[in-house]
């Protein structure tokens, strides 16, 4: 299991929690790109992004890299996953300017363990987000490349889009590699279908760290 709470605010008390387990926390200041973890280094740590947004992608043994998760402000995530194996050859990796307040793994686990509905209330929201991921994969299944970027791009719409008059706009600096490695293809295919979406008139701009949704019913009729 990976420790990742994309929003603390989600489970009353927790951010209290968060702020007393995080209050002596150093504090890391990264610019875009800049590795948080990996492999070879992962310490005994768990970390909460102050600021911006942190991708975590792995390694798969064919070469392939597949981005698992992205981690925006009051997300938490914890080192013992690699340690334990359930997650090797993960990396994680700011995708903009980001402030990332670390401490020590066992310090965290007491600060959540003093109150028990505290525990079992994020042990319950960790089970959500496993069921999230598999459901995911599953509806991946069996689709083509066009479906399956446009399942990301309405998933996307509704968990970082701002409304437009032309639409919505999708606040996350991902580019069209990360866009790849989420639904399993090569980045030129990418670029391609969102050319295509651009010409149809389902997005107005074919770069995704700058794209605004204009015709999200669309791409809900392709994801079949």
């Amino acid at each position: 299991m990976f420790w990742s709470l994309p929003d603390a605010g989600e489970i009353e008390g927790f951010p209290i929690q968060i702020r007393e387990a995080f209050a002596n926390a150093q504090i890391r200041r990264c610019e875009a790109g800049a590795s948080i973890s990996d492999p070879e280094s992962a310490p005994h740590r768990t970390f909460t992004i102050v600021s911006g947004t942190v991708k975590v992608t792995k390694l798969l043994s064919s070469g392939r890299e597949i981005l698992i998760a992205i981690l925006q402000t009051g997300a938490i995530w914890s080192d013992r996953a690699v340690l334990n194996g359930y997650w090797r050859e993960v990396f994680l990796e700011t995708m903009e300017p980001a402030e990332i307040a670390m401490i020590d793994n066992a310090e965290f686990e007491r600060a959540v363990r003093t109150r028990p509905e505290r525990l079992a209330a994020f042990m319950l929201r960790i089970s959500e987000q496993v069921s999230d991921a598999l459901t995911l994969l599953d509806d991946f299944r069996g689709r083509d490349v066009a479906s399956r970027l446009a399942r990301v791009l309405v998933r996307f719409s509704k968990q970082y889009g701002v409304p437009t008059e032309a639409g919505v706009r999708i606040d996350l600096p991902v580019t069209h590699q990360d866009l790849a490695n989420m639904i399993g293809t090569a980045r030129e295919t990418v670029s391609r279908n969102m050319a295509r979406f651009r010409q149809q008139g389902y997005v107005s701009d074919g770069h995704a760290a700058s794209l605004e949704i204009t015709n999200v019913a669309s791409l809900e009729a392709l994801i079949v």
